[in-house]
């Protein structure tokens, strides 16, 4: 099963629509947390999700540093696995618990961005701090 994510679709159908291709592909039995505030997209009683969509591909992979340490401390506190999905042209997965040593003592890149791409003033920007994420870093499942 392929994913097929269409740049007119919204958030919220993006989130559903890759549930349920991960839930089928991986048997996760994944679903959408549903506190707006929630740090993560998706979780099971052993999994949480964060999900990033992008239009465009890269093949490094970008994680903020800020989103990296509370999606951490969740799966810490809640004993779970804690995946990073990106999903462009391809669906990347990376296992942060596995990965969290290597990050935590690599080298945080800054770069000038928006502050939100949510936001319609992107003229404004901010120092954001992120972690690399290199296909080496890919979880094969």
């Amino acid at each position: 099963m392929n994913l097929k994510i269409k740049l007119t679709m919204t958030e919220k159908e993006k989130v559903e629509k890759t549930i349920k291709y991960l839930n089928k592909t991986y048997g996760w039995e994944l679903y959408k947390t549903e506190n707006e505030f929630c740090h993560w997209d998706a979780q099971s009683a052993n999994i949480i999700v964060e999900l990033k969509f992008r239009k465009d591909f890269y093949i490094d992979k970008y994680l903020q540093v800020d989103k990296f340490l509370s999606l951490l401390m969740a799966a810490d506190f809640y004993d779970r696995m804690l995946y990073y999905i990106v999903i462009d042209e391809e669906v990347s997965i990376f296992n942060l618990r596995d990965l969290k040593d290597e990050l935590l003592k690599s080298k945080i890149h800054i770069q000038k961005v928006p502050y939100s791409t949510e936001f319609k003033d992107r003229t404004k920007k901010v120092d954001k701090y992120f972690y690399i994420l290199e296909p080496k870093h890919k979880t094969k499942l």
